[in-house]
């Protein structure tokens, strides 16, 4: 595909694509979480039987849901990295920008089609890193559409390696992590995250965003 104007259009349809998924998984994740119950909770009771204060069958689905819709999320931002990519190669073409030219506006196409993707697409992936090699201490098994956290590019079942300097290693990492939040309101954080077994650095600015929390995440301990 050549034409800048539909690998616009394809990157808006994938985008379209992506909110939807992230907007159930929200809602599916928000009834776990209601439940009390997240991913990974056991739903037998000690002696092995359903549990019976908890609609089993109901979890069951939505934790299965929010696996697929994941995967599938995954897939549609590899999809829109590789039309960025092509945009940007078009846009970098002889002749892009010839004055009156099919290509002059290449560029502008590419710009336009970079602000759909987040901010994943720009982060730094597969990158060295003193922090690649740490072990996680944290996954995230939560994350609000519009936060501060899906705003930087985070998302669902990246593995923390770093935030903010703390670490696996750091006595009451989690606690660490909420002081770190504190002190560094309205200013980005490096984080390094374990994202399908390749590192990711993020730059994160934990603010007030109109849901709970600075971040908009959560963090289950690993």
């Amino acid at each position: 595909m050549s034409d800048p104007a539909a690998l616009k259009a394809q990157l808006k349809r994938l985008g379209d694509q992506r909110s939807a998924l992230e907007a159930d998984i929200e809602v599916r994740s928000g009834r776990l979480q209601a439940a009390g119950v997240g991913m990974d909770s056991p739903l037998v009771d000690a002696q092995g039987f359903p549990r019976a204060d908890v609609d089993v069958a109901a979890i069951r689905a939505d934790r299965h849901a929010i696996i697929t819709q994941t995967n599938d999320h995954k897939a549609l931002t590899r999809q829109m990295e590789q039309l960025l990519h092509q945009l940007h190669a078009l846009s970098n073409q002889p002749g892009g920008s010839t004055a009156g030219g099919a290509a002059a506006g290449a560029g502008e196409p590419a710009r336009a089609a970079a602000a759909a993707l987040p901010a994943a697409a720009a982060q730094q992936t597969n990158v060295q890193h003193p922090a690649a090699d740490l072990p996680p201490f944290a996954v995230v098994d939560e994350l609000s559409q519009g936060s501060p956290a899906a705003a930087a590019g985070l998302q669902l079942w990246d593995q923390m390696l770093s935030f903010a300097g703390v670490t696996k290693q750091t006595p009451n990492t989690l606690q660490a992590v909420a002081a770190a939040l504190q002190a560094n309101e309205g200013r980005p954080v490096e984080t390094v995250v374990l994202r399908q077994g390749a590192p990711a650095v993020l730059q994160l600015t934990p603010q007030p965003w109109g849901g709970r929390g600075l971040l908009g995440c959560h963090l289950r301990p690993l």
